[in-house]
């Protein structure tokens, strides 16, 4: 009776009150190394005295329903701590909070986890049912494209999503980023990348990572759209003017996947188009004026083909090369003219040098070194024993060209003479 006039004293909402616990979120998913926090909540009986805390994670060979407890990640009597959490876990230890904090996540923390409290009465024990389920993302990150289509091809116009993840789960943390050719995509920031209609330009390598994070993708991922043959031309070997006599070489290029397997060439000439080839190259051994007219080119694939423009072909005849050979040969002995006319610069140069040097180097007459031409032989004296010979000198008048002098005196010389 006692005990019931009690509960009719106590308020209707502490008598309802009930034993729960509430976890958020239900799943997690963390990268290696990281922490990671449990949200929990709990309520018991007012009259209760709360004893007992703790969160458990079942082993392996255990049910994972919270009704066999494992090993202790915390516990209220620090000394039940498993060795594998010890100060790794932070509990809040507030009114009713039961939220923990785990860190340095590891594989070996991939499970589920209950929270168990316990109080002063025999059967005031309570596990919240359902848990808290955490994964841990094993990076490498990898990106996948999953595919709808049977032949598993994928083609200009299909729609593509390139998704980025680990080997277990991909965690919500972001931002991602991704990267085409090692290139970043800046407006991609979300795990999952959505191209609603590729194009041959989005043919590439992608991979994906943490943004801020030097952590990516180990390996790539191929984006092979396939498409028909894009940008055909035609290129010549030969720049320049097209001799008549030469070789030449044109080529038909395209940007195609898969690879061009088939090629056409065409010739129009005087409004007729003639076909005159079926590989990427054709070739003319010496080339005339009959080769004149305009070419294209076919290129073609299993997605499908595509013309090239079109290109005119000029031949230069015979004229233009005895044109060269003439302008060649003026230019050599125009050549050798300037050469001629150099050198003779060059030995003119030398004379004058010479004679002037000669000419430095001669010492000044005097008027007794001077040859007179009335240079005349004495006659032989008879009574002479001695074979002398005498000549007598006239100086030349004051108006001569010769050096001048104030006598007219006969100057003799002694001139030896042999018999």
């Amino acid at each position: 009776m006692f005990f019931i006039s009690i509960l009719l004293q106590l308020p209707l909402s502490a008598v309802l009150a009930s034993w729960s616990v509430l976890y958020k979120p239900r799943s997690m998913c963390v990268f290696e190394r990281s922490s990671v926090d449990f949200t929990c909540s709990f309520d018991y009986p007012y009259f209760h005295t709360l004893q007992t805390t703790k969160w458990f994670k079942p082993k392996k060979y255990q049910k994972q329903d919270g009704t066999q407890e494992g090993i202790f990640v915390y516990h209220s009597k620090a000394a039940e701590i498993d060795q594998l959490y010890k100060d790794r876990t932070v509990y809040a230890n507030r009114d009713k909070n039961c939220s923990l904090q785990l860190h340095n996540v590891s594989k070996s923390d991939i499970g589920k986890y209950f929270f168990r409290l316990e109080t002063n009465y025999l059967f005031g024990k309570f596990t919240g049912s359902g848990g808290i389920y955490l994964d841990v993302a094993v990076l490498p990150f990898r990106v996948t494209v999953p595919m709808q289509k049977v032949n598993g091809h994928i083609q200009e116009g299909d729609s593509v999503t390139l998704r980025c993840s680990t080997e277990t789960c991909t965690p919500q943390q972001g931002p991602f980023a991704w990267y085409k050719n090692q290139l970043l995509l800046p407006q991609a920031t979300e795990n999952v990348l959505q191209i609603s209609s590729v194009s041959h330009n989005d043919f590439g390598n992608y991979s994906c990572g943490l943004k801020n994070s030097i952590t990516t993708s180990a390996d790539g991922i191929l984006l092979d759209v396939r498409y028909s043959p894009k940008n055909v031309e035609i290129t010549i070997s030969t720049s320049g003017k097209i001799e008549q006599g030469n070789s030449l070489t044109l080529i038909c290029a395209s940007n195609a996947n898969p690879a061009v397997t088939n090629y056409a060439w065409f010739k129009i000439r005087d409004a007729n188009v003639s076909s005159i080839g079926f590989d990427c190259e054709f070739s003319i051994k010496a080339v005339s004026q009959k080769d004149d007219g305009q070419y294209f080119c076919t290129a073609k694939n299993d997605m499908g083909s595509q013309n090239s423009t079109t290109i005119t072909l000029k031949v230069n005849g015979p004229t233009s090369n005895r044109h060269v050979l003439l302008t060649a040969t003026a230019v050599f002995f125009f050549v050798i003219a300037v050469l001629l006319v150099m050198f003779g610069l060059i030995i003119r140069r030398k004379q004058i040098t010479r004679k002037k040097l000669h000419t430095e180097q001669t010492p000044a007459v005097t008027v007794t070194e001077d040859i007179y031409e009335n240079l005349r032989q004495s006659p032989e004296s008879e009574e002479s024993h001695t074979n002398l010979l005498y000549a007598d000198l006239k100086l030349p008048s004051s108006n001569s060209e010769r050096p001048c002098s104030n006598t007219d005196a006969v100057i003799y010389s002694l001139l030896s003479y042999k018999e």
